[in-house]
Parts: C-alpha cells; structure tokens; sequence
C-alpha cells in the first residue's frame, strides 16, 4: 500500500520532536521557508482552521499546504519524488543546505566555472512569435523552471533601446530587481546584466494519481492522516504515463532552446523516474551515461540505500546518487539508437494478442455501419 514517505522534508518513520517543530511550522527545509506545494499543487491546501485536531498541529495558521515530498508505492521500493522543492531549490536561502551534492554535480555536469556565482532566477516565462527563414510566423510559449546566467556590463541606453522603455523606467527596474548601476563618464552602465553563460535547469518530478475519495488517499487526505496518525494512512499512487508525457512534450523543445542561445539545458530527475523511461520507451539512457554535457542532458538522483536506513537522528536525507545521461537530439543515418529523439518512440509494440484478449475481457460499447 503506498504511503507518505516524506512529510514537509521528515521522512515518516523516522519522526522526531525535530519534526514535529518543523511541521508545525509547515516548513520546508530544502527551502527554508513555508512550504508552498512544489508550486503546482495549490488545489491540495488544507484549510485547518475548519479542524481543531489539524489546527493544534499547525498554531496560527488557515491554510497549509500539503508537505508531501515522497511516497513509498511498494515495502522495499526507493520512494518516488513527487515535489520538484525535494530535488532542487535554486532560491536563496540562510540555513543547511540538504541539496549541496545536487548543486555540485549540477555545476560540475554543465561545466560551470569553479568559485564564480551564476544568479538564476525562477519561473521564467517566454510568449514570443518569431518569424522562420521561410517568412513563417511562429510561436514559442513555455516556461523555465530555472535559468543560470552569467554577467555581463552593458549601458542603461542599451537595455533601454531593448526594452522599448525610457532610461529613467530601465533605471527604477534595474534598481528594484537589485542590480548594480555605475556612472562612467557620461554613461550610466548596469555592471551584472544577465549574459552567458546561459543554462536551463528543468525538474521533472513525478505526479500523483487522483486518489479515492472513500478510501482517503486523495493527496490532501493522505496528508491529514498521516499528520493525525503518522504511518497510520494510504497515500496516492503515481500517475506515471502523465510524468512521461509532460516530459516527452518538452524534452527536445526545450534542448533546442539551449542549443540556440549558444547555452546548455539539464533536466534533474530521480533515478527511478530514469529506469521507467529506459523501461518504456525505445530510449535506453544506459547508453548515454557521460562525464560531458551534449545537446540533450539528463541528471538522475536517487537516495540510494538511505531510503531504507531510518534514523531519528537524521529524519531528512540529502540525496546521495547521480548520474549524468547526455547525448545528441538525433543520430540520424546511424544502425544504433538514434538519439534522444528515440524518447518519443515505442520500445517494443505488444504482440497482437495482448489485443485480443483485451477486447474479449471487455464488453463492446457500440457499433458502426461502413458506408459506400
């Protein structure tokens, strides 16, 4: 039956006064602020103030977020990340830093100078029409989780022509957003302007299934059970055709991108999350395990055997695994795999009986007469 396994970063069977402190405060510590839901699961809040037995656990507050980081589908499974927060936060935080081994390999996987700082910013969202060499308008409509940029010095005049804005409004924006302005001669210059190199970091975690009602494991009561009664609960299961779909959907787009502005893109994902990919679709990442990044690039974490090593002593686990897959969009005119292309194709088509039977176990739901 799968349950909880991580509870706002506090693996379940490992519950503490630690924990207890932390979740009453809803409190993320990959973030070090409040947890906010992964930033997608805004649906599954929890309105304790309608609950006295909720509300004692979590004092002051109305709404808290369901801290739910992991799930353990099966005894003697690694959980499944189902919170992007779990395996990356790139905003700035004071206090320990449970994601060290994750930035480093992310740092060393893209080739990022040793001992100089990459801002990088959130969310970043593109709506752009662009017009192809063939005089064909097109759009481009996606969001970033995360992109690293260098700096580079430019005049405020510049990113004033850029903008389509006065230099007293480019001014007021480069002094709210915190950048730094410097007068030479007659020029005002703005001295860390965003500039390559430029890396996009995506976080593919997994979904979670629906859930039942009756049976409470829709994910905002899996969460109240086990905040009542701790392991005592049935959670969600993991929706996982609707991870590989969102994934598949952007993976070469999102490549491409990188690739245009000269930059690099890397999604993080867990490693099991990698194995199902391998096991479903005629991509076998086995084969691009890389020390160097490439046009398409993968990095896996996994908890290895920190999963089934509870302790009270650490309730939260940094992840301690990776791999880094990377390789080219396509290798076309190769006998081999032909690239991560291959990720959008069939591993292996069922054998026509598996139809059958499907189609005999099941009662028709019409008909339809052919026409002349």
């Amino acid at each position: 039956m799968s349950k909880i396994f991580e509870l706002f970063g506090h693996r379940l069977d490992s519950w503490n006064q630690e924990s207890d402190a932390n979740r009453a405060l809803a409190w993320c510590p990959f973030m070090n602020k409040e947890c906010d839901g992964g930033g997608n699961r805004y649906l599954s809040g929890v309105n304790v103030s309608l609950d006295p037995s909720l509300q004692a656990l979590f004092p002051g507050k109305t709404i808290v977020q369901s801290g739910v980081c992991s799930l353990n589908i099966k005894n003697g499974e690694q959980p499944w990340i189902v919170c992007p927060r779990r395996l990356l936060s790139l905003k700035t935080h004071d206090g320990h830093d449970y994601q060290t081994f994750v930035k480093q390999h992310l740092s060393r996987s893209v080739g990022l100078t040793p001992g100089v700082e990459y801002r990088a910013w959130s969310e970043v969202k593109m709506k752009v029409e662009t017009v192809t060499s063939e005089d064909e308008t097109k759009s481009f409509d996606y969001t970033f989780d995360y992109l690293l940029a260098g700096s580079r010095s430019i005049k405020l005049q510049e990113v004033a022509e850029m903008l389509g804005e006065t230099v007293a409004r480019v001014q007021k924006i480069a002094q709210a957003n915190g950048y730094t302005l410097a007068q030479r001669e007659s020029e005002v210059w703005i001295e860390n302007f965003p500039g390559d190199p430029i890396v996009i970091v995506e976080i593919m975690t997994s979904s979670t299934s629906g859930g039942d009602k009756k049976k409470r494991t829709q994910i905002s009561m899996a969460f109240e059970d086990a905040v009542r009664r701790g392991l005592d609960h049935a959670g969600p299961g993991i929706n996982y055709r609707q991870v590989w779909a969102r994934m598949v959907s952007q993976l070469i787009v999102k490549s491409q991108v990188g690739i245009a502005w000269n930059g690099k893109t890397v999604w993080l994902v867990q490693d099991v999350l990698a194995d199902y990919i391998s096991a479903t679709t005629a991509l076998d990442l086995r084969r691009y395990v890389s020390a160097h990044a490439d046009e398409v690039n993968i990095l896996a974490f996994g908890y290895g055997d920190e999963a089934f090593m509870p302790s009270a002593e650490h309730p939260v686990i940094p992840l301690s695994r990776s791999t880094f897959y990377a390789g080219p969009i396509n290798k076309a005119g190769q006998s081999e795999s032909g690239g991560f292309v291959d990720i959008v194709k069939i591993g292996a088509p069922p054998p026509k009986e598996h139809l059958w039977r499907s189609l005999f176990l099941k009662a028709p739901s019409g008909t339809l007469i052919g026409v002349s």
